[in-house]
């Protein structure tokens, strides 16, 4: 039997900078409060601890997808979880920006030799997470997602974190998150209002159910208010099998 919780959750203007987490800088702020109840669900619908590896996407870019992942990862990580982020968008790389660091000895580097596994996780004080970064740019992003070093250092991470977060890119632009999916216990999908048609959010929906990919949870951003003033909510849903 499946069961469907939703839950609408309205805040304040959204910052468009990778590197303000508003969840840290505002904790309480109904911002805030927005994300909170997120974790909650995610708790929720995780509770017999089947979905480590969450992978986030969308129909379009620009929805607010690195922006939501950055700030459920450290709230995630203010609940004593051990939380590492990783930046799966070869093409458009973005999480270097949200931790201030420079994006080199990243993923592709690691899985060419370049580095060592030592060399690839990286700590941000200030947000109290592990990430990793892309790394060097390369041609090859579906070997990169294919490769068998790949679905290895996953399955590291995965015993060695309670969370590992994976920001992909979207899925009407690019095959890269059906690959990354293949990685992945579940699939948050971002919906940004007024960014993608309804059309293409079905269609990009449809894709990943076509692909068998499990979607955990869908999430509303960028909400335009009744007052007429731009907001920043979340639309939460998701379904629990028992």
């Amino acid at each position: 039997m499946a069961k469907k919780n939703k839950i609408n959750l309205f805040n304040g203007e959204r910052n468009e900078r990778y590197d303000y987490i508003v969840t840290k800088e505002q904790p309480l702020s109904y911002t805030a409060e927005s994300f909170q109840k997120v974790i909650i669900n995610l708790d929720y619908v995780n509770i017999d601890g089947k979905h480590k590896v969450i992978e986030f996407t969308s129909a379009l870019a620009s929805e607010g997808k690195s922006t939501f992942v950055s700030n459920i990862a450290f709230l995630l990580g203010q609940k004593n979880k051990k939380i590492i982020l990783l930046d799966l968008d070869l093409r458009k790389p973005k999480m270097h920006r949200v931790f201030n660091a420079p994006n080199k000895n990243g993923l592709t580097d690691y899985l060419s030799g370049k580095i060592e596994f030592s060399q690839l996780i990286k700590h941000s004080d200030e947000i109290g997470i592990d990430y990793i970064v892309t790394g060097e740019k390369t041609t090859a992003v579906v070997n990169v997602l294919e490769a068998l070093k790949m679905k290895e250092l996953i399955q590291k991470l995965r015993e060695t974190y309670d969370y590992v977060l994976l920001d992909a890119p979207p899925v009407i632009a690019v095959s890269d998150a059906l690959y990354i999916a293949k990685n992945a216990d579940g699939v948050i999908f971002i919906v940004a209002q007024g960014v993608a048609k309804k059309s293409l959010v079905k269609e990009a929906i449809q894709t990943l159910k076509t692909n068998h990919v499990p979607i955990i949870g869908t999430v509303l951003t960028q909400v335009s208010l009744k007052n007429n003033s731009y907001g920043y909510g979340y639309d939460y849903s998701y379904k629990y099998e028992e």
